[in-house]
């Protein structure tokens, strides 16, 4: 990933809570993250992941500096900004993602030639499903993403894989 280019967005903030020494709830991160360039000109975050599932909530490390990268190999969060007049690749990873559109409009573009108009708090539930994301507005849009690894699907009888172009 390289630097991120100009988006009027402000950087994630994500607050993470943990354990102090005597049991009891605290923050134990709260920071903006720095974006990064990713496909098409458009903006991903790493706003949390784990190598696992079940997560692992007893380790120190941050993270949004783990290593499992996108798609997870456990479960991801993650802040996903398309710049306007973004036409999307498509992909499919081997996961179950849960997408939220947070600001803005964008089209979720499906292999079958379907495409579907989504808006401000309409949720996807992907599921390993080859997509494409596309933003044909001229305002910058924002996708709240929880990525987790799942069975890859299996149709007539023929397991698909990962196509991740990226």
């Amino acid at each position: 990933m390289s630097q991120s280019i100009a988006s009027p967005l402000p950087p994630p903030r994500r607050v993470v809570t943990g354990h102090n020494a005597n049991g009891q709830s605290t923050v134990t991160f709260d920071s903006q993250l720095t974006p990064h360039t990713f496909g098409d000109h458009s903006n991903l975050t790493m706003i949390w992941s784990t190598t696992e599932h079940p997560a692992d909530v007893n380790s120190p490390q941050d993270g949004a500096l783990l290593t499992s990268g996108v798609p997870p190999k456990g479960v991801g969060m993650t802040v996903y900004d398309l710049p306007p007049k973004t036409e999307g690749v498509f992909h499919r990873s081997i996961t179950l993602d849960y997408v939220i559109v947070g600001k803005g409009s964008v089209v979720l573009g499906l292999d079958d030639g379907s495409k579907v108009a989504l808006t401000e708090g309409d949720v996807v539930i992907q599921r390993a499903t080859m997509h494409s994301w596309s933003n044909p507005s001229d305002q910058w849009t924002r996708l709240y993403g929880h990525m987790m690894v799942s069975q890859a699907p299996i149709v007539n009888g023929k397991e698909l894989e990962a196509d991740w172009p990226f």
